[in-house]
């Protein structure tokens, strides 16, 4: 049986880090029971009229469809935009999460976040290129900003709470 793949655009850097985050294979194979697999199970449908699936080509990544109990992926092998959306949304943020679990742990102790970045893309199986370094430093620095801001709020509320009292 051949493999009938989904092509997600994803950026290099998020694609390099789902292939390593999936056992390193190209096509993907999603792990069962992942929350992708369950996005895939939920949102596949069968093709609209006149619909001409996507092809490999640049800034894609290839994900094997998943025969699931009652979709095979002979017939259910379309993903609407919105779906594509939250799938590549769900990448985004668990990324998110391995990063910042990764690289806040260790910012105070490191004056140069370069390392770490490098240390982090070497990990998890990201391209060393430029590109993708630069891509990840403005992802957590935003994430940084983020929730240093959060923390200043939380502080002046309760300077205020106990200024009442």
């Amino acid at each position: 049986m051949s493999q009938i793949c989904l092509y997600i655009p994803l950026e290099d850097y998020l694609a390099d880090w789902f292939v390593h985050d999936q056992g390193g294979n190209n096509p993907v194979h999603l792990t069962r029971g992942s929350i992708e697999s369950g996005l895939l199970e939920q949102f596949l449908q069968t093709p609209p009229e006149g619909y001409v699936p996507d092809t490999a080509g640049e800034g894609k990544l290839a994900i094997v469809i998943p025969n699931f109990r009652y979709k095979s992926p002979e017939h259910y092998f379309y993903l609407p935009p919105k779906a594509t959306d939250a799938f590549i949304a769900c990448l985004r943020q668990r990324f998110d999460i391995i990063m910042w679990q990764s690289l806040h742990r260790f910012s105070s102790v490191f004056q140069r976040q370069d390392h770490l970045i490098y240390a982090f893309m070497e990990k998890y199986g990201i391209t060393m290129t430029e590109k993708n370094w630069n891509a990840i430093a403005k992802r957590y620095q935003r994430k940084r900003d983020y929730y240093l801001m959060n923390e200043r709020r939380k502080k002046m509320k309760k300077n205020r709470t106990d200024f009442s009292k």
